[in-house]
């Protein structure tokens, strides 16, 4: 066990003697409200990501006050949120891309900012800005606009969005990166990286009801989303490829204090950037008995050329619930299949995961258990490159280990164990241990140069410090 990793274990053992203090102090002291696990904007206040989160406001509405319909004036709001996380891994290689045993805040840290400005009160515009690791570059900070939408309500039911949204899937997709709205140290990667996309550019129509016991909500959108892929080679290193994603779906939500679910439906499809071809098959050549490879490029001779297609699509369909079963105790589960379409090489998978959330005072205690698979072809093809290319250091061998790697194949199991501590009503203090198994492969771990990793675990500790301001 390394260094850094004790020392996070020791700080994790802190955390949470220091949060069943809190909940033993809480019988004594005033309780901090908390916020829920899986909270995120309705539908009728989700014209504002943050909605329902501390917000300071920038400059009056000309003398009217907020909310009043007769003012004309200009009411702008801005708000703020920040996640400090620091990760250590008992591996030398990389996890999820960042994570090591040398420790890393490259992979939970996260500042962002929103402007809020509503002109009447059935316009307002929302921009978010957030300072994040680059997409597009393997150690770069990147700002870039997680949100940047203008919305229309023609009455209190409806809502039309225009411009840079959240794909709305999952239960915390459009709070995904505010850390203090949910409880979880990270949100489940066995789900949450099934989409090929989180966000998009373009329209959603929003349609909500009113009950006495909650609000159902009916989402519809459309658009296009520039996003870069990345794959990791033992080999070649990470590489990244520009393409852009189509996408158009429809969620219905059910939202109470009790009880939350959301059914998706997204289909997407994806080309390249600078309209070249994507490779969907690999033909396998023999020039004579006893020996042959499969062709990866049309630059390798001897074979028919490989199959390629304009563009590749992908099907995602997820059920997502949070349940209070019991005073103090919710169960969160969420499910995502993924169907690939028109390529071999591509992900096809099913992920999951169950939680169970216990709170006690400041404290909310979880603990977790999640799958990821990849199914059918991309799984059988990405074994069968790498049989052919074993261990060779010739060119031929190089480039079909590369393409195996390049196919995101996915066999893993994490259960998890972790804690929330609600410091103030705007702030949590995070720490979680996780254990992932791996079987086959997964495309979350980069492997080294020795060879594929298969039939290993990992463990990862968290601790973070997310905020709203």
């Amino acid at each position: 066990m390394t260094q850094q990793y004790r020392v996070a274990l020791s700080a994790l053992t802190t955390l949470t003697a220091l949060s069943c203090w809190g909940g033993a102090a809480h019988a004594q002291t005033a309780q901090a409200p908390t916020v829920s696990p899986t909270a995120q904007p309705t539908a009728r206040t989700a014209a504002s990501p943050l909605a329902g989160l501390p917000q300071a406001k920038l400059s009056p509405a000309s003398g009217q006050a907020p909310g009043d319909p007769a003012g004309a004036g200009l009411d702008v709001r801005v708000s703020g949120f920040a996640t400090v996380g620091h990760a250590v891994s008992d591996q030398s290689w990389r996890w999820q891309r960042f994570v090591d045993e040398g420790g890393t805040f490259w992979r939970d840290s996260i500042v962002g900012g929103q402007l809020d400005a509503r002109f009447s009160p059935s316009w307002s515009a929302t921009v978010q800005l957030t300072l994040a690791p680059s997409t597009r570059h393997e150690r770069q900070w990147a700002v870039e606009a997680a949100w940047a939408f203008v919305s229309w309500r023609p009455d209190n039911d409806w809502l039309l969005r225009v411009g840079k949204q959240r794909v709305p899937i999952f239960l915390n997709a459009e709070n995904r990166d505010v850390g203090q709205t949910y409880a979880f140290a990270r949100l489940p990667s066995e789900v949450y990286a099934v989409s090929p996309t989180t966000d998009y550019t373009g329209l959603s129509v929003s349609r909500t009801w009113q009950r006495d016991s909650g609000e159902l909500a009916v989402d519809a959108y459309g658009g296009r989303a520039q996003i870069t892929d990345r794959t990791h080679s033992r080999d070649l290193g990470p590489q990244f490829l520009p393409v852009h994603t189509d996408v158009f779906g429809a969620a219905l939500t059910w939202r109470s204090e009790a009880l939350s679910w959301r059914v998706g439906a997204l289909h997407a499809a994806t080309e390249r950037s600078d309209g070249q071809p994507l490779p969907s098959r690999f033909p396998f050549v023999s020039p004579f008995p006893g020996f042959g490879y499969y062709q990866v490029s049309n630059a390798i001779p001897g074979g028919p050329g490989i199959g390629s297609t304009d563009k590749i699509s992908n099907s995602i369909v997820n059920l997502s619930l949070d349940a209070r079963v019991a005073p103090n105790w919710r169960v969160v589960t969420e499910i995502a299949r993924n169907i690939q379409g028109r390529t071999e090489l591509g992900a096809n998978t099913v992920g999951g995961y169950v939680a169970v959330l216990h709170t006690l005072g400041h404290l909310t205690p979880y603990v977790s258990l999640a799958r990821l698979q990849t199914l059918g072809a991309p799984r059988k093809v990405s074994e069968a490159l790498m049989a052919s290319a074993g261990s060779g250091s010739d060119a031929l061998s190089v480039a079909q280990r590369v393409a195996a790697d390049s196919i995101p194949v996915y066999d893993q199991t994490s259960a998890g164990l972790g804690a929330a501590y609600a410091l103030s009503p705007r702030s949590q203090l995070k720490g979680e241990w996780m254990h992932t198994r791996i079987g086959r492969r997964s495309a979350m771990a980069d492997d080294p140069p020795e060879g594929t990793l298969s039939q290993t675990g990992v463990n990862v500790l968290s601790l973070s410090y997310s905020v709203v301001f």
